[in-house]
């Protein structure tokens, strides 16, 4: 009977190992396998993540490009606007000097001398300058014309002009405007694109 229970306590001795070794092995494979995929989700994941990573760097890197070239470009308009005020001063500048009451009187005489010749009457000539140049002017240009031209040429101040003077030959209907601001607009249409030019 002790070699019939021997035999029975290590036949029960190896079935139990055998199953203890079936189910660590079994737990085993399991554990492994669990492993191997939380290796693969952690690798798919960390490559998502780099990938990520990579697009917003790509994404941000467009955008300081971009962000650098509007700013060049702002600082390139703004480079042209400060230009073409400066010009815009200096030629203003310019204009108001040559345009001395002495020079107005001379143009005026001249202009008018020519319209008269040309059968223009007198008496529809009106003529703006600035308020506090007018009575200079007047008494400059009366002095420089001949008898027959001075009649009918009527002399009106004007607020809107600070230098230079504007003239209408036909009784203030229409006016030819050479006052300062006048000029200016006009040198400035053909001096803009020139300078447009220069500073490409």
């Amino acid at each position: 009977m002790s070699e019939n229970l021997k035999a029975l306590l290590e036949k029960i001795n190896r079935e139990g190992i055998h199953s203890g070794e079936e189910k660590a092995k079994a737990i085993e494979d399991k554990a492994k396998k669990d492993a191997e995929k939380i290796l693969r989700d952690t690798r798919k994941l960390a490559d998502e993540i780099v990938q990520k990573a990579k697009a917003e760097a790509e994404k941000t890197k467009i955008n300081a490009n971009l962000s650098i070239k509007q700013a060049s470009r702002d600082l390139l308009l703004g480079l042209k606007e400060d230009i073409r005020k400066t010009l815009n001063k200096i030629v203003a500048g310019e204009i108001t000097k040559a345009l001395s009451n002495e020079e107005i009187t001379g143009i005026l005489a001249n202009l008018i001398e020519k319209y008269a010749d040309k059968n223009g009457k007198t008496e529809d000539i009106k003529i703006l300058v600035n308020k506090t140049d007018l009575d200079k002017i007047k008494h400059t240009f009366i002095s420089k014309l001949k008898d027959k031209i001075k009649a009918g040429v009527e002399f009106k101040p004007s607020q809107n002009i600070n230098a230079g003077f504007s003239i209408s030959f036909d009784k203030g209907k229409s006016y030819f405007d050479f006052s300062d601001e006048g000029l200016l607009e006009t040198l400035c249409v053909y001096l803009n694109p020139e300078l447009a030019k220069i500073i490409k």
